[in-house]
């Protein structure tokens, strides 16, 4: 009876190990899933906080309309006001815990850090040597597009900001212009990804999948201008208005004659051999 009595009570007591164990591992379990689930957020947050502060610095700029400079300097100094690398943490609440006391916490921190390491210009030659290409660079001075890319890290950690719970990095070209907005993701990829290969990619290498300014569509059989029609380009549209002289006979410029095609840039995110 005695020995009923003793072997009822270890096979409580290893049960009630496991149980304990088994809930220590589901809530472990649920704050990596959390964890997970809120670095996807913290990541578009992250972009988007460069951005807004890359289009306030563009804004308050004083652009020159040049084509010489329009994809250059103004871009380079606007970014280099910016912080490098840009950083922000937050204490944040597990996904979908709830607002109870003893819901599981962590905190969120990233850092944006700009990577370009030879920004595309519409002055070079297309053949200069960086080991990028954009397809189509659409040089009009009151558009100045232009690429640059950026490393995001998050990381999300425990409550007392020691231990690293989950992390990412991925990389990103934004596409930038001399009007609003400014900038576009114009490229996301998983740092941890190779880079594309084969007929599919764009380019060798295709950093980031960046198509933008690619004629998707090809051209138009019947097109009367040289220049491509489809795709992410940038067409210039010009209008004549009446003033010194008569627009009835008025020939517009060409809205594609400043289209640069080839462009090379290095966006400093090619991982290491």
């Amino acid at each position: 009876m005695l020995g009923t009595a003793l072997w009822l009570v270890v096979a409580m007591g290893l049960m009630a190990a496991m149980l304990l164990d088994a809930a220590a591992a589901f809530g472990r379990a649920s704050v990596h899933a959390a964890a997970d689930h809120a670095i996807e957020a913290a990541m578009h947050d992250a972009v988007a906080d460069y951005q807004n502060r890359l289009q306030d610095a563009l804004a308050h700029a004083a652009p020159s309309r040049t084509i010489a400079n329009a994809s250059g300097a103004d871009y380079a100094s606007a970014i280099a006001s910016l912080p490098n690398p840009l950083e922000s943490t937050a204490d944040a609440s597990a996904q979908g815990a709830g607002t109870s006391a003893d819901a599981p916490r962590f905190v969120l921190h990233y850092a944006v850090t700009p990577t370009t390491l030879a920004a595309p210009a519409c002055a070079r030659p297309a053949e200069y040597g960086g080991p990028d290409t954009i397809a189509w660079l659409q040089c009009n001075a009151f558009v100045g597009e232009s690429r640059m890319s950026l490393r995001v890290r998050v990381q999300v950690l425990d409550s007392g900001g020691a231990a690293v719970l989950a992390q990412r990095d991925q990389f990103i070209t934004l596409r930038l212009f001399a009007e609003p907005p400014y900038s576009a993701v114009a490229g996301r990829k998983d740092a941890s990804a190779a880079d594309p290969s084969g007929p599919e990619a764009l380019a060798a290498p295709a950093h980031e999948g960046d198509a933008d300014g690619a004629t998707v569509s090809g051209m138009p059989p019947q097109l009367a201008s040289p220049w491509p029609a489809g795709g992410t380009l940038i067409h210039v549209r010009y209008e004549c208005r009446d003033g010194a002289g008569s627009c009835a006979n008025a020939a517009p410029p060409d809205p594609d004659a400043d289209l640069r095609a080839g462009t090379r840039w290095s966006n400093g995110n090619r991982p290491p051999p």
